[in-house]
């Protein structure tokens, strides 16, 4: 008998250890989640314009063109504001304003602007993406075959002033000019036939020439293998002459004063690798009935 008893007793004594134990469990667990709970932190956020579609490079806006179809305003956290964003719709309308001129209201002083870059959709946008300068260059046009330090100048020809439309882009020409004098012909004396300008490349041939595949950069023209050819013109036409600043102003007097002056130009041959050292003489009408010597010292070619 006092077996069991004492059977009991250790059975509901080591009972007792047992919900002792799970309720001190229990307390422990729930002071460490109270402790180990976070706070809520508030992120700072900012407004900031983003794009609603993308929008291609090249695109124009004008003063006074609703915005909201391409742009809206949202709140982002401030670490993702970029430099330079614009947070509001009129501010980017501000800046289409101060690019015209005044009246403002007339279609040609009225402000635009022209995108810099695609802006892709839900991007941010900055000043930087916007111009008051236009269309941007993408591709090199006829401009990228003129060197620094040289223009492009056009000058008509008629065909038996062309060498018979011989002359493709490339070659090297030189000018020449006859003074035929005023109307009135006071100034006879003067009329002669003479060089005007010497080696003058031509990088086009009734157009403008084709775009490099690579920008041109130096001073010196390019070389006549790396110019486009154009197909020959039996009916005169117009060349594009790369010159010099000073050059150009000669070229453009002799054609303003078309009415005094007869122009030609000849081919130069290929096999030419400078500038070949001769002097000329200006040619009146004196020479035709004075004996001359010649003043060329050559060999025939053959």
């Amino acid at each position: 008998m006092n077996q069991r008893m004492n059977g009991k007793r250790m059975m509901m004594a080591g009972g007792g250890v047992i919900v002792l134990v799970l309720v001190l469990g229990l307390l422990l667990m729930g002071r460490g989640g109270g402790g180990s709970s976070k706070k809520t932190v508030a992120i700072a956020q900012s407004n900031v314009v983003v794009a609603v579609q993308s929008i291609p490079q090249g695109t124009t806006f004008t003063a006074g063109q609703p915005l909201n179809t391409f742009f809206a305003v949202k709140h982002v956290p401030d670490s993702a504001v970029p430099f330079g964003a614009y947070t509001s719709l009129g501010q980017i309308s501000a800046f289409l304003r101060s690019t015209g001129c005044a009246p403002a209201q007339s279609a040609g002083c009225r402000g635009s602007v022209t995108t810099t870059q695609t802006i892709y959709q839900n991007l941010p946008v900055v000043a930087g993406m916007f111009t008051s300068l236009g269309q941007f260059r993408t591709t090199a046009g006829p401009a990228f075959q003129i060197p620094y330090g040289y223009v492009g100048i056009s000058m008509s020809f008629s065909d038996v002033n062309s060498v018979l439309g011989s002359i493709q882009a490339g070659d090297d020409v030189d000018l020449m000019a006859s003074y035929t004098g005023g109307e009135n012909g006071s100034d006879s004396k003067l009329k002669q036939t003479q060089f005007v300008l010497n080696d003058l490349r031509v990088i086009g041939v009734g157009g403008p020439p084709p775009a490099p595949s690579a920008p041109i950069s130096g001073t010196r023209a390019p070389s006549a293998s790396a110019a486009p050819s154009a197909a020959n013109n039996t009916n005169g036409g117009s060349l594009l002459l790369l010159v010099r600043y000073q050059q150009a102003l000669i070229i453009q007097h002799l054609k303003d004063f078309g009415a005094s002056w007869t122009t030609s130009v000849v081919l130069r041959s290929s096999k030419e690798t400078d500038i070949p050292h001769f002097r000329t003489t200006p040619v009146t009408a004196n020479w035709m009935f004075v004996k001359q010597d010649n003043h060329f010292d050559f060999k025939p070619p053959y």
